[in-house]
C-alpha cells in the first residue's frame, strides 16, 4: 500500500509538472475609432475591459498540457484601419477577416495548447472575439460586439452599441446594452438587458429572460426555447403582433392584446396596439411572459 501510494504521487507531480504557461504581450498600439479588433483562438479564454487611451494592449497566455504539446503561436495581420490577432497550431488551416478554420488529428493523443487572451480595448473600437472552447468575458468595452465560444459562457455588459452573442454550448449574458441584440446557443440560458432594441434570442434548452427599455424602430423580433420559459419586458408603447407557439395556460401579457379568434389550446396569435411589428415566440414546454417596463 505505501508503495503504491508513493508511485501515485510521483505520477500526480509529473502531470502538474507538465502543466506549464507562458504569458506575452502580442500586441501594443493604437487602432482607430470605428475600426475592428477581431480576436481568433483556437481554444482558450477571452477577458476584455476597456483602455483608458487609445492604445490597444493583447496579452496572451499559453497554457501546454504537456510537455510535448503543440506549440502555439501568434500572428498580427492588418486589413485597412482594423486588426485581427490570431493564435495558430499545426492545425490551423486558415485564420484571417473572415474566420478560423483548423483540421482535425490525433498525435499520440498530445493535443494542443490553449491560448487565453487578455484585452484592453479604446473607447471606439468595434470588437470581434472568437474562441473554439472557452469563456468570454467583456466588460465596459466595445463600441460594436459580436462574441462567439464553441463551447463555453459569454458574458457581455456595458457596450455602448449593437451585440451579436453566440455560443454552442453555454449560458449567454449581456447586460445593459446600448443597441440591438442578437443572442444564441445550444444549450442554456439566455439574460438580455438593454436600453434599445429589438432583441432576438434562440436557445435549444433554457430560460430566455429579456428587458428591453425602448424600441425606436418596428423591428420583428424572435424568441426560441425548445425547452424553457420566455419572459420579455417591452416599453409601454409597444405595437405589435403576437405569434406564440405554447399552451395558452401558460401565457401572460401585461399588455391589452386583441385576439380575436386567433387563438387555440397551444397556440396564441394576437394584436397589441396597431400591429406594427411581428414578434414571435415559440417553447417546447415552459411559460411565455409579456411583460410591461
Amino acid at each position: 500500500m505505501k508503495l503504491s501510494f508513493a508511485v501515485s504521487v510521483l505520477l500526480l507531480a509529473s502531470t502538474a509538472a507538465a502543466q506549464t504557461s507562458d504569458t506575452k504581450q502580442v500586441f501594443n498600439d493604437q487602432i482607430a475609432t470605428g475600426a475592428w479588433l477581431r480576436i481568433r483562438s483556437h481554444k482558450g479564454e477571452i477577458r476584455v475591459t476597456e483602455a483608458p487611451g487609445s492604445t490597444a494592449t493583447v496579452t496572451a497566455r499559453t497554457r501546454y498540457r504537456y510537455s510535448d504539446s503543440d506549440d502555439v503561436r501568434y500572428e498580427v495581420k492588418r486589413d485597412g484601419q482594423n486588426i485581427t490577432i490570431c493564435s495558430i497550431t499545426v492545425r490551423t488551416r486558415r485564420c484571417d477577416a473572415e474566420g478560423y478554420d483548423s483540421r482535425g488529428y490525433n498525435d499520440r493523443g498530445r493535443g494542443e495548447g490553449s491560448a487565453d487572451f487578455t484585452v484592453a480595448l479604446p473607447r471606439g473600437v468595434k470588437l470581434l472575439a472568437s474562441t473554439g472552447n472557452g469563456e468570454i468575458d467583456i466588460r465596459n468595452a466595445g463600441a460594436e460586439v459580436k462574441a462567439s465560444s464553441g463551447n463555453g459562457e459569454v458574458n457581455i455588459s456595458n457596450v455602448r452599441g449593437s451585440v451579436e452573442a453566440h455560443s454552442g454550448n453555454g449560458e449567454i449574458s449581456v447586460d445593459n446594452a446600448d443597441g440591438e441584440v442578437d443572442a444564441s446557443t445550444g444549450n442554456g440560458t439566455i439574460r438580455v438587458t438593454t436600453s434599445r432594441g429589438p432583441v432576438s434570442a434562440h436557445t435549444g434548452n433554457g430560460s430566455i429572460d429579456v428587458a428591453m427599455k425602448s424600441l425606436p424602430r418596428n423591428d420583428d423580433m424572435d424568441f426560441t426555447t425548445g425547452n424553457g420559459s420566455i419572459t420579455v419586458a417591452f416599453p409601454s408603447n409597444l405595437s405589435a403582433r403576437i405569434d406564440a407557439n405554447g399552451s395558452f395556460r401558460n401565457f401572460e401579457t401585461d399588455f391589452p392584446i386583441d385576439m380575436g379568434r386567433g387563438w387555440s389550446s397551444n397556440h396564441v396569435r394576437g394584436t397589441i396596439g396597431n400591429g406594427a411589428s411581428n414578434i414571435h415566440f415559440s417553447t417546447g414546454n415552459g411559460q411565455i411572459r409579456l411583460r410591461k417596463i
